[in-house]
């Protein structure tokens, strides 16, 4: 839990942890959202399957009124699935996920609750006051946990303006990367969400898919906004971008593991991309992955020379290159992430697991 770089992380850790310490099947932890009367479920550890295992679904919490309670008082309660006392709507979801007991806790900080606990057997084996005591003790470490990375957030939210006064600058010459960036980052960081990357990787893929065509901005205006084809001798400058980007930010340590997703990004598999003909494993992963999603995006976006693809064409022709142009895995896994979540906001919906 120390190492967590975002709520979502130290949510997954706080599962593992629970599952193992309590010898439960699983564990939800969700996050509390519209001022509790609505939960999103953010992180499991344990074994759950189905799409609770996931999807980061929410759901309100109306006909949860035990829920509720437990949210609003910070009581720690538990049921078996025969209790009569146990609500039809928790029932209901116990018999899906074929568990016969829940336990239920919060997460509190600064007498603000900011998380719910929902533990699950498979045995309808009552949870030992033992148990529920090194619940809170998790939960102490958690707390503690979050508020330390929320001074890293902010201590973050310094370095940035540096990035959005880059990409202002690029945005304001190329109308076409405006939103671009921000649907590759998501698209990207969903992928190494799915492949459960370390936090540091993952954190990498982000800044590099921001980043990855800043180096556009030492491109001429001829050659950026030209409307129709580049010539041979225009190629070449336009695929000076990556490395004149990696230059740019070298100086910035906070920016240095995006740097190589920044230089490798219009590298192929097969050997025949650029600036250093890479292939195969020996292109980064984070550069890859944005690789990938780089153009994914490009071809269900409008462009003044041509209309948008579907989803589905456009995935269809990022398997059909798999092998040449794409990492395969990378490729088969942005099909299936899409195929099951879409194009918006998806790595919002996706469920941290610990890796």
């Amino acid at each position: 839990m120390q190492r967590a770089l975002d709520v979502p992380d130290l949510f997954a850790e706080l599962a593992r942890a629970i599952a193992a310490a309590l010898e439960a099947d699983a564990c939800v932890v969700s996050m509390i959202q519209d001022g509790g009367t609505v939960v999103r479920s953010a992180a499991t550890g344990g074994h759950l399957s189905g799409r609770l295992g996931e999807a980061a679904m929410p759901y309100a919490l109306d006909d949860y009124p035990a829920t509720l309670d437990v949210i609003r008082t910070g009581a720690v309660v538990q049921h078996g699935i025969g209790d009569p006392a146990l609500e039809p709507g928790e029932r209901e979801i116990l018999d899906e996920l074929g568990f016969e007991r829940l336990l239920m806790s919060r997460i509190t900080v600064d007498e603000r609750p900011i998380g719910l606990i929902e533990v699950y057997r498979r045995a309808d084996v009552e949870f030992a006051p033992s148990e529920v005591s090194q619940l809170g003790v998790l939960c102490s470490f958690a707390e503690n946990a979050y508020a330390r990375i929320d001074l890293t957030a902010r201590l973050e939210a310094h370095y940035t303006t540096t990035i959005e006064a880059l990409l202002s600058a690029l945005e304001a010459r190329d109308p076409n990367t405006q939103a671009h960036t921000s649907r590759i980052r998501d698209l990207a960081l969903a992928l190494a969400i799915s492949m459960r990357l370390p936090a540091e990787m993952r954190m990498a893929v982000r800044l590099g898919a921001i980043l990855h065509d800043v180096g556009k901005i030492g491109i001429s205006d001829t050659i950026l906004l030209k409307a129709g084809p580049l010539t041979d001798e225009e190629w070449v400058i336009m695929r000076e971008h990556p490395v004149i980007g990696e230059r740019m930010l070298s100086g910035i340590e906070f920016l240095a593991p995006a740097l190589p997703i920044i230089r490798h990004h219009h590298e192929r598999w097969d050997g025949g991309g650029y600036p250093d003909g890479l292939a195969g494993d020996a292109i980064p992963l984070g550069a890859r992955i944005v690789a990938v999603c780089d153009t994914f995006d490009a071809m269900t976006s409008d462009r003044p020379y041509r209309r948008a693809q579907s989803a589905e064409a456009a995935c269809a022709e990022v398997l059909a290159c798999a092998g040449r142009q794409f990492d395969p895995d990378c490729a088969a896994l942005l099909v299936d992430v899409v195929s099951r979540f879409g194009t918006e906001q998806v790595a919002g919906q996706l469920v941290r697991r610990a890796g």
